[in-house]
């Protein structure tokens, strides 16, 4: 088993479409759970994900256990589920008075007290930030197995209507078919995303905790505010340490055989340069041979994606871009992008800055 991972934010729920390849590019992913020992969510446990559970290419950790107050919270969302649109609402209402003013911190007790008076629980004395934190996170889950209930309800719709209109045409070749594939993008609006994002990261850095891999991310709006914020604060640009184009699919193996064998154990260079920012927690060290280290990579990993025995006919293809963020760490540069909480001032000795890579989807024709 390899010690390098994918640590994805703000996301918490495996998505299998953009799993398969980031388990090629890591070998392990790990999301955050809001609750500890928290089973799976049924609605997203396909059977390629559950395979990968077995295999322990997926992991889950929980940053800041509820331990004693877990029950209550536990309590609090099952009632949530069984209110469902009623919570939903409250959450969209607060989302648009709070968050339309970005320079301001926002009231801790806002979406905390406000959901806790629809149910019959009372608020006790503890750190509100932390549980409206897990109560977002939870609503941004909720919300995530509705979007793929309804994806899967539309790939069926577009199945069916592909099916008539060839029994119309009495061809099976179709020229008028619809696209039936449903990609994921960022659906949000931008008050939702930057409402999780900033509760992944307070979680996440919680008494200057690292965060437990490579922070990836498949959201563009995150990265694209990473940048800017760094941007300003640094009046540079991040540089792009690596782009790699990702197979949707292992063509050459079954689907088991992918997820036991991941290209980048067919790497060492990449493997080792992960492994390093895995054990400093998404930084890179301040070690020159890391420059090294991702030139071989990138190149073993060119050899071994076009050794395949064929390649992908998907009209769609996966790249992972890596970026650097100099003279900062990962628990600063997201406290100063999503007000997560006190920014962190300098780097430690021995590292150079933070890393956060991007996975992106892009169609071939444009490519």
């Amino acid at each position: 088993m390899t010690n390098c991972k994918a640590c994805v934010f703000p996301d918490t729920l495996p998505d299998e479409l953009s799993l398969h390849p980031l388990v090629q590019v890591f070998g392990q992913v790990v999301h955050m759970q809001a609750v500890e020992n928290e089973p799976p969510e049924p609605e997203t446990e396909t059977a390629r994900i559950a395979h990968w559970r077995q295999l322990a290419r997926l992991d889950r950790w929980t940053p800041v256990p509820l331990a004693e107050q877990r029950t209550r919270f536990l309590a609090l969302l099952r009632d949530m589920r069984q209110r469902g649109d009623a919570y939903t609402s409250q959450l969209g209402m607060l989302t648009l008075a709070g968050l339309n003013r970005r320079d301001q911190p926002e009231p801790h007790h806002s979406i905390l007290s406000s959901l806790l008076r629809h149910g019959a629980i009372k608020e006790q004395q503890e750190d509100p930030a932390l549980w409206q934190s897990r109560l977002i996170v939870k609503l941004g889950e909720y919300y995530d197995i509705e979007q793929m209930e309804l994806d899967r309800a539309l790939q069926e719709i577009a199945r069916r209507e592909n099916r008539l209109l060839a029994e119309l045409c009495e061809d099976g070749e179709n020229p008028f078919a619809l696209q039936s594939k449903v990609t994921k993008t960022d659906q949000q609006t931008e008050g939702i995303l930057r409402h999780r994002l900033r509760a992944w990261a307070r979680l996440c850095f919680h008494g200057d905790r690292p965060a437990p891999g490579v922070l990836v991310t498949s959201r563009r709006t995150a990265m694209e505010l990473l940048e800017e914020t760094y941007e300003k604060l640094c009046r540079q640009s991040p540089k792009r340490l690596v782009s790699l184009s990702v197979p949707s699919a292992r063509t050459s193996c079954g689907p088991n055989s992918a997820a036991n064998d991941p290209l980048v154990g067919l790497c060492p260079s990449l493997e080792s340069a992960w492994r390093h920012m895995t054990e400093s927690g998404s930084a890179l060290p301040d070690n020159k041979d890391m420059e090294a280290m991702l030139s071989d990579g990138t190149a073993q990993w060119s050899r071994a994606l076009s050794a395949l025995s064929s390649p992908s006919s998907e009209p769609e293809c996966w790249f992972f871009d890596l970026f650097f963020f100099p003279g900062m760490t990962a628990a600063g540069l997201f406290a100063e992008t999503f007000g997560a909480g006190r920014p962190e001032q300098g780097v430690p000795s021995g590292l150079a800055g933070c890393v956060v890579g991007l996975l992106r989807m892009e169609n071939q024709a444009d490519v």
